[in-house]
């Protein structure tokens, strides 16, 4: 079975192919999905080619967690990924009431959440605010970044919860079986 897909670039490091595959259905041959994306860029995957890549690492339906690791990327990638998310929580939802998507925050993304950036990035704040509290992600932030950058806990949203160094919480999570996208 082969099945074509036209996706996007628009999540950078292979977020908007990964993410389009997620929500794509290729059970009937020739099947092609569009998605709603600038810089359109068609992908053909050979079902026999897929069976090639281990078990752990596919997407399929069983799996249930997934993690996103959130660094470098531009405002509109993170906004775009937020409302694909959005999009994907308000469908039919059955039998994906286990769904658990974790994102870290651990770059120069922290910055966008900073209380003074809220008038600038309010669409993109409330959006996340909004995902968390319907439990449909969870957001994380590396306080060793936040360090970093100079920003303290009290000057992002308190829906965003701090890990103490984003790598052993990526590994944690990755090790618990989360699927890292």
């Amino acid at each position: 079975m082969i099945c074509t897909m036209k996706a996007g670039v628009f999540l950078g490091q292979g977020w908007g192919i990964v993410l389009a595959s997620l929500l794509a259905a290729c059970d009937q041959p020739e099947t092609s999905v569009t998605a709603p994306i600038a810089e359109p860029v068609t992908v053909t995957v050979n079902s026999a080619e897929v069976n090639r890549i281990p078990a752990s690492r596919q997407f399929n339906i069983g799996n249930t967690n997934y993690l996103f690791d959130v660094s470098n990327h531009s405002l509109e990638e993170l906004q775009a990924l937020l409302q694909r998310v959005d999009e994907i929580s308000r469908s039919d939802m059955i039998g994906h009431e286990d769904l658990e998507i974790v994102m870290i925050l651990h770059g120069p993304d922290i910055e966008w959440f900073r209380q003074e950036n809220y008038e600038q990035n309010r669409q993109l704040i409330d959006l996340a605010a909004r995902l968390d509290s319907y439990a449909v992600i969870d957001m994380k932030v590396c306080e060793v970044a936040m360090d970093t950058l100079g920003v303290r806990q009290e000057e992002l949203p308190p829906f965003i919860e701090p890990v103490p160094y984003a790598p052993d919480e990526l590994k944690r999570l990755t090790d618990e079986g989360y699927i890292n996208l």
